[in-house]
């Protein structure tokens, strides 16, 4: 098992209870066809049932997804790591191995927020990934702006907004619409976490160019919050002072391995590889449980059991 590096995007925020069940059913089926042998086809749900309980599966399934990031390099992933480990020697695996190794990540350095002039209440905000090597840090004590609402990103929903030196407040799922803001002089995005997403609007939402334009994600509450103010504000703006850190680390990652030796006297020389990611992605680094993820690895760990 490996943690990934890969950079594909994803936003996961909860546990795909419906995945659940059709994970165990996958699991059963490739039981099935490894305890079949030579010559059988039959499968008997009732036995892998047994097998591969339900609650074990789901309680797997939560371990991996409990946390608020499984990012390379962050806590979350070093967890999951420990659990696999520690999974792997419980069931009794031969030659448990721990093969450690360096990645470069963003790392989230410190709670951002976004403060409405004259308010005690601070929004919660968090980074998104890089532009190539460009965070979205900061300056040292924040910095001071409008906030605009530019709904979908159109020129037409910007017109008269005055975007230049401003923050933009964005729907997510408007594509690379984005960069509209920026061609106009904006100083940062602020993105409201939509109701569901998918993978290609994670992707447009950094560039392979260092473009030094700050975006950040705001939960959905919060951002609709700010959108029903602006609305009523003069002139439709509202002045902030937002803080954000992140910066990019060597943090420990590993793979970890275990051995199944072979039976049979003359094929037990030969290596079968079944392998899972145990870390996830996401467009929000800070915000990666990555339950989808998890069940392939979820799986595996049953294949081992």
């Amino acid at each position: 098992m490996s943690s990934s590096g890969s950079s594909a995007c994803r936003v996961g925020r909860g546990l795909p209870h419906g995945r659940t069940r059709r994970l165990v059913a996958v699991a059963a089926l490739l039981l099935g066809v490894l305890a079949a042998g030579p010559g059988r086809a039959e499968v008997v749900f009732a036995e892998l049932r047994q097998a591969v309980p339900v609650e074990r599966v789901q309680a797997t399934l939560e371990q991996f997804a409990r946390h608020q990031s499984r990012v390379a390099g962050y806590p979350g992933a070093d967890s999951a790591a420990r659990f696999i480990e520690a999974t792997f020697r419980q069931i009794g695996l031969d030659r448990v191995t721990v093969h450690e190794y360096d990645v470069s990540v963003p790392m989230e350095r410190s709670s951002g927020w976004l403060e409405v002039a004259g308010d005690s209440v601070r929004v919660p905000i968090h980074g998104l990934w890089p532009n190539l090597v460009k965070t979205p840090t900061l300056p040292e004590g924040g910095t001071d702006a409008h906030l605009i609402d530019g709904h979908d990103g159109s020129y037409t929903a910007l017109d008269g907004k005055q975007p230049d030196g401003a923050f933009v407040l964005l729907d997510f799922n408007t594509g690379d619409a984005w960069l509209n803001s920026a061609y106009l002089g904006a100083a940062g995005i602020v993105f409201i976490e939509p109701d569901s997403t998918v993978y290609l609007e994670g992707e447009r939402k950094f560039l392979s160019m260092p473009l030094d334009m700050p975006r950040f994600w705001v939960g959905k509450q919060e951002g609709l919050e700010l959108r029903a103010r602006l609305a009523a504000a003069e002139a439709g703006r509202l002045p902030v002072h937002l803080e954000y850190r992140m910066d990019w680390e060597r943090r420990p990652a590993c793979n970890i391995l275990g051995v199944i030796p072979g039976s049979d006297p003359v094929m037990r020389q030969d290596v079968v590889v079944l392998e899972s990611y145990y870390d996830a992605m996401s467009v929000v680094p800070a915000l990666s449980p990555g339950a989808e993820q998890a069940c392939g690895l979820t799986g595996l760990i049953e294949l081992a059991h």
